[in-house]
């Protein structure tokens, strides 16, 4: 069995100036995007039913998936929950925990793009809302010292735990930057799992901490994400 995770960022319009436009899907593209996947036979899980599933203890859908989101934009609560939510699907929210509340900061040549603050935070958890640790200032993990990413990796944990009244098990490296190195920082630090870029379906036998995501952009049309999906799973092997 194949693991398929999307990777999103905003669900929103385009705006004017923006630097990373494939940053971007919008709302009405979102929405065909999940009525497509419903319709192939795709079914929501939690990284936690992968776990088990991978040890033996589980079963799961025929067609697995995870729906990720990175950073925290507050156009995840406006837009990506509630076409989430009329489709009973779930979600994995990665916040970076230094800026809950704040904007993008570690964007210096992007605009400015306001992130779910503590409260809002809270009351998507308890509508269903899963959430992850996006390190605690988004840097490239790989590409500082080793102790700083080991640090950053255990202080947003840490921070997102007291904010979540629960232990945060997985996180998405900043960037898809990691290494062996930073995969072992973060089982170290207490997660169980991790997911980074790299545009691929997972295998039993991936590395736990480095699954990898499918990135969803403005291009991707239905029609090309059924074939991009069709491809990974029959035609690629991992």
């Amino acid at each position: 069995m194949k693991l398929t995770i999307l990777m999103y960022h905003k669900i929103d319009e385009l705006p004017s100036g923006v630097r990373t436009p494939g940053n971007f899907v919008g709302p009405a593209l979102f929405a065909q995007q999940l009525a497509a996947l419903d319709a192939w036979g795709y079914r929501t899980i939690d990284f936690a039913d992968w776990l088990a599933y991978r040890d033996g203890g589980r079963a799961l859908p025929k067609r697995p998936l995870i729906l990720t989101f990175d950073d925290g934009y507050t156009c995840f609560d406006e837009h990506a929950w509630p076409a989430l939510r009329e489709r009973d699907m779930g979600a994995w929210v990665f916040l970076v925990a230094s800026q809950i509340g704040g904007t993008n900061s570690w964007d210096r040549d992007e605009r400015s793009f306001p992130l779910l603050g503590p409260d809002r935070i809270v009351a998507l958890q308890r509508d269903g809302v899963r959430f992850g640790s996006h390190g605690d200032l988004h840097v490239p993990l790989a590409r500082v010292p080793r102790e700083q990413a080991a640090a950053d990796l255990r202080r947003s944990r840490e921070t997102l735990t007291d904010l979540l009244g629960h232990s945060v098990d997985v996180v998405a490296y900043p960037f898809s930057n990691q290494s062996r190195a930073i995969r072992r920082a973060a089982r170290d630090a207490g997660y169980r799992c991790a997911v980074r870029g790299k545009g691929r379906m997972n295998s039993p036998r991936t590395d736990r901490f480095g699954l990898r995501r499918i990135k969803m952009d403005s291009t991707m049309t239905a029609e090309r994400l059924e074939r991009t999906l069709f491809m990974e799973r029959y035609f690629r092997f991992s």
